[in-house]
């Protein structure tokens, strides 16, 4: 495995209350425990953090389910497929720190400009947008549903956990057989993956008591937590550097 001892006990407790966080708005568990894993082992991103996040993504479709508009997950869903080839040509061209710069600047800048900014119209342009960026972000660092979320930060959260889980639902395993392709997915992760899904399973499941909460502040909510991935995907390069 990638971490043993007491560096696996820190990260599953980071993950852990990440997987309530998911649980709640539909993403972030990655989002809020980024500074621990990228302090421990940054080789756990994004590998080994789409296969713990598996039953995170299950449980939250099945609970949501009702909200889901199929028709607009399809224009995701369609813009997510090139976002996954781009992000793995990424990986492999770009230089990951000016990767998560220019990535961080992105969703910095949406989360400014949303508050003030009218309303953006899900046309099929802006969701097939925000699926190639969704595609981006979830290959490249594992963190995919700050981009849906801006786009849905006014719905209900019933309506963001539905769209969220069902986009991360198709296309996690797509991430995943994409990243295996390209040799960028280890045995390794898989082990370490496998191994931390029994702490992200008790996280989603311990989530019910805090959705009520959550959800009277929902915007509030997804606008801080797309501030704060912005933010440590930048400060990835402080730390790396």
């Amino acid at each position: 495995m990638h971490i043993v001892g007491l560096a696996f006990v820190i990260t599953a407790m980071a993950l852990y209350v990440g997987a309530i966080l998911q649980g709640c708005i539909g993403f972030g568990m990655v989002v809020l425990a980024f500074p621990v894993l990228v302090t421990i082992e940054p080789a756990l991103m994004p590998g080994s953090m789409l296969i713990a996040s598996l039953p995170i993504i299950t449980v939250n479709l099945f609970r949501n389910w009702g909200g889901t508009d199929l028709r607009e997950v399809g224009w995701l869903t369609l813009g997510r497929l090139p976002g996954i080839a781009l992000a793995i040509w990424l990986v492999g061209a770009v230089d990951s720190s000016l990767l998560s710069l220019g990535g961080g600047v992105l969703v910095l800048g949406a989360v400014a400009l949303s508050f003030w900014a009218p309303r953006v119209v899900r046309s099929r342009r802006n969701l097939v947008s925000a699926g190639v960026v969704a595609g981006v972000f979830g290959t490249a660092m594992g963190m995919g549903g700050p981009p849906i979320g801006l786009l849905y930060q006014h719905e209900d959260g019933p309506r963001l956990r539905a769209t969220v889980s069902v986009m991360m639902f198709a296309g996690a395993p797509l991430s995943l057989a994409m990243l295996a392709l390209s040799g960028d997915l280890t045995a390794t992760d898989l082990r370490t993956g496998l191994a931390l899904m029994p702490v992200t399973t008790l996280g989603i499941f311990s989530a019910p008591r805090f959705i009520g909460w959550f959800d009277q502040r929902m915007r509030v909510a997804v606008l801080a937590i797309c501030a704060i991935a912005a933010v440590v995907a930048m400060a990835k390069i402080v730390i790396s550097g």
